[in-house]
């Protein structure tokens, strides 16, 4: 009798861990009013190809890092203040080598350097607001013009230098800022069930269209972890640029207050750019990590 009720125990044990483990979880952007989250990010992209009957070989590492602080909460969207905590470039091409980190001293033997961090500088601790709701959907941005001007300032004279900040708009700025927040799925969820969403973006001029699926890998306490696939193409109507790919990776959100805590993905990008009647055939590979905790 006794071994019968040992058994029963044990049984009764199992099931209550396996019916514990598939409860779903409700994985939403909840960051409440008054707290904040430092995200980071850092992306090692090396692009290699043909322009113009030259070989192409650049290696790029960018990092960008934020602190964003719920202000206000109203009607379901979250108000974000978001300040640019730290900015850090490395450009290698051509066998020329430029780099620039907000955190450290500029070298100002470096001509080229030095105008890269006066242009880049600029928008060290500067800020915008944007809205954002549960689901991670970007929006109103406001506050950006005002700090891109900084930078137009900064970039004033400074030649083909000055293009760096082209790089940086408020457009630009909002799909990596929905990119970072875009991967929730709206619903409760349990480990194995997946759920996909579609994202436009533009790099440089490109359009890209993400299709991607995720799916809940596993749930670890207040962690739960999300794969992500993506198939990237550029729209049939593009004759600019035709761009095919994929991105794949790992993302571990904090599930209390739905923020991203740790990350890798690796995109592959295969383009053929059309400019002044030629083809240029060019890839890329891309290495991102992402960072966060609030603070």
């Amino acid at each position: 009798m006794k071994k019968i009720i040992a058994a029963f125990v044990i049984v009764a044990a199992f099931a209550a861990t396996g019916s514990s483990a598939q409860k779903p979880v409700d994985l939403k952007f909840n960051l409440k009013k008054g707290e904040s989250y430092a995200y980071a990010s850092t992306m090692n992209i090396e692009t290699k190809g043909n322009m113009g009957g030259q070989d192409v070989d650049v290696k790029n590492t960018v990092g960008i890092s934020y602190l964003f602080t719920n202000t206000g909460d109203s009607a379901g969207w979250k108000k974000l203040n978001s300040t640019i905590t730290r900015i850090a470039m490395n450009i290698n091409a051509g066998g020329m080598s430029i780099n620039y980190d907000s955190d450290q001293p500029v070298d100002s033997s470096d001509m080229v350097g030095s105008m890269l961090g006066k242009i880049l500088g600029a928008m060290k601790n500067g800020q915008f607001m944007f809205t954002i709701n549960e689901k991670g959907e970007v929006g109103s941005v406001t506050g950006f013009e005002q700090m891109m001007q900084k930078v137009t300032d900064a970039a004033s004279g400074a030649g083909p230098m000055g293009n760096v900040g082209n790089a940086f708009n408020e457009e630009n700025f909002k799909q990596n800022i929905q990119q970072s927040f875009g991967g929730y799925p709206g619903k409760p969820v349990k480990p194995g069930d997946t759920w996909t969403s579609t994202m436009n973006t533009n790099a440089g001029g490109a359009q890209m269209t993400s299709q991607n699926t995720y799916t809940l890998e596993s749930v670890e306490g207040n962690t739960a972890t999300v794969k992500v696939n993506s198939k990237i193409s550029s729209p049939a109507e593009d004759s600019a640029a035709t761009i095919n790919g994929t991105s794949t990776g790992n993302i571990k959100y904090d599930i209390p207050s739905g923020i991203a805590i740790d990350g890798d993905m690796d995109t592959n990008l295969d383009m053929n750019i059309n400019r002044g009647g030629q083809s240029m055939p060019m890839s890329t590979d891309i290495k991102m990590k992402i960072t966060g905790k609030k603070s």
